[in-house]
């Protein structure tokens, strides 16, 4: 070996030994020490709704008091569409949390259940629609779910539409609960995570936080569900993987009654679309305008359209397809 060559293997020796030992040093104290009594405002940083479900009687707001929900066997509501695809369909798969989900809205009310018969009006006959909306989530559930599920339809084209919950404020982050929590599956996706030295350098960064940041109702206080960083890191992943799967991916901004909160993460997938060079929509100003003359959203539940403000946003989305030239 020559000089230069012993001098590397030294160095990467010692290299070696320090993180060695910083880790086992680390795993001995304990430390990132996680806070014992943390509470999370989910119970798991992954879940699904229920499968095969039908027309049963869900819990809401309004004065009727319930809407009927419909799964298919992976629990994704209606448009129902068998996993594999026939020949000759193009698939749009919408993704999001319970405002694609359709919260509120019965099983033919939602905006993706709306769009396949808007698209099927206008001559778009060979289009399916899957919905793959879930309630609660955000981009960190959302690459979960595709790499569980999702990908089995084979969407040929997949509007991104997670925000909502990814700009809500939590005392823990999505990541952080995973962490805290142990959760195996997503050590499993991101074995760095493992390494306590690996996560003393994200909790220094601000990445991951171990002691809760206090959420006053209202305060603006606490922190991202899914942090701008992850946020975008999250939705490059998504699309590398609709991508290796064969289909393409687009950005939809889904437009609440006031923008407000999440102003923010639309900057960041309005900018992001635009990097990466690939089709990007939010209709907030369209919807907003239409919110002054007609009741767009339930009275007692702001955060969701109902059926007439799904019918909205899936015509909007609809046109901008067809003009895009996004659906044969």
């Amino acid at each position: 070996m020559s000089g230069i060559g012993k001098k590397l293997a030294f160095a990467l020796v010692v290299v070696l030994l320090f993180f060695g030992g910083t880790e086992g040093a680390l795993r001995v104290l304990d430390l990132p020490e996680m806070a014992a009594d943390a509470q999370f405002a989910h119970a798991s940083v992954y879940w699904q709704y229920d499968g095969d479900l039908k027309e049963q009687a869900t819990a809401h707001r309004e004065v009727n008091g319930t809407f009927p929900v419909s799964t298919d066997p992976n629990g994704l509501r209606p448009p129902i569409h068998d996993v594999d695809k026939p020949d000759g369909v193009f698939r749009v798969m919408a993704l999001g949390c319970s405002t694609t989900f359709g919260w509120g809205a019965d099983d033919d009310g939602t905006y993706p259940a709306h769009l396949e018969r808007i698209l099927h009006e206008k001559g778009h006959t060979t289009v399916e629609v899957i919905n793959g909306g879930q309630p609660g989530y955000t981009t960190f559930q959302g690459l979960w779910l595709w790499d569980e599920v999702l990908n089995e339809y084979t969407p040929d084209l997949v509007l991104l539409g997670f925000i909502v919950q990814d700009a809500r404020k939590a005392a823990y982050s999505d990541l952080s609960q995973a962490l805290m929590q142990g959760e195996a599956d997503f050590l499993k996706r991101n074995v760095l995570y493992k390494w306590h030295f690996y996560q003393m350098l994200k909790q220094a960064t601000g990445t991951v936080q171990v002691r809760t940041k206090e959420r006053a109702q209202g305060s603006g206080e606490g922190t991202y569900r899914v942090g701008p960083e992850n946020y975008l890191a999250n939705l490059r992943e998504l699309r590398a993987k609709i991508e290796a799967n064969g289909g393409q991916a687009a950005h939809m901004g889904y437009p609440l009654e006031v923008v407000g909160y999440t102003e923010e993460h639309r900057r960041l997938l309005r900018l992001e679309a635009q990097s990466a060079g690939i089709p990007h929509f939010d209709p907030s100003e369209q919807v907003a305008r239409e919110v002054g003359r007609r009741e767009l959203y339930f009275p007692q539940d702001r955060g969701h359209a109902n059926g007439d403000g799904n019918e909205l946003i899936a015509q909007l989305v609809a046109d901008w397809l067809i003009t895009e030239g996004l659906v044969p």
